[in-house]
């Protein structure tokens, strides 16, 4: 009897369970990265081991809406998560000047740089904090996605698949 969880897992518990596998992945990944820039690239760094906690929460969270996205909504999901890399690496400043995009704000990868440039640079007052407290409510949604909203959205999408097969277009 005390086993039967273990054999019959809520679907929430198997949500968690499977985000924490790509969770470790994601911050072995932020760790190459940023032990990379800091030790094979020499980039000079005021805060290193700030500069890699950075780096681990964006990995957090960047994990969390790509996986959030992806059970929730299958291949659309994984096409949103491409738009919105896409969206990013222009609208953050990573191709122009950050002030000509107007949806910077609402990126989470805006808030990603700020801090590590913070920690590069030097921390001017509480804005490391700021933006990494900024980068964390970016996790709100995607666990009310991933936690309390997927299945009603699996069932939706379902249904959708259902009669667009019905019309024979696909």
């Amino acid at each position: 009897k005390a086993l039967t969880g273990v054999f019959n897992p809520k679907p929430q518990e198997t949500y968690i369970g499977r985000s924490l596998l790509f969770i470790a992945i994601g911050l072995l990944q932020s760790s190459l990265i940023c032990l990379g820039d800091l030790f094979y690239l020499n980039i000079q760094c005021q805060h290193p081991v700030y500069f890699l906690f950075a780096g681990w929460f964006t990995s957090i969270v960047y994990v969390s809406i790509i996986y959030a996205l992806t059970v929730s909504f299958g291949d659309i999901g994984k096409a949103v998560c491409v738009v919105l890399l896409v969206m990013q690496v222009a609208g953050s400043g990573g191709t122009f000047p950050i002030e000509v995009a107007p949806v910077y704000p609402l990126l989470p990868f805006t808030h990603s740089m700020n801090a590590m440039r913070e920690c590069i640079a030097g921390f001017y007052s509480t804005v490391y904090w700021k933006e990494l407290g900024t980068l964390a409510l970016f996790l709100i949604p995607a666990l009310l996605l991933g936690l309390l909203l997927r299945k009603p959205v699996i069932r939706l999408n379902d249904a959708f698949t259902e009669k667009l097969e019905s019309t024979k277009l696909i």
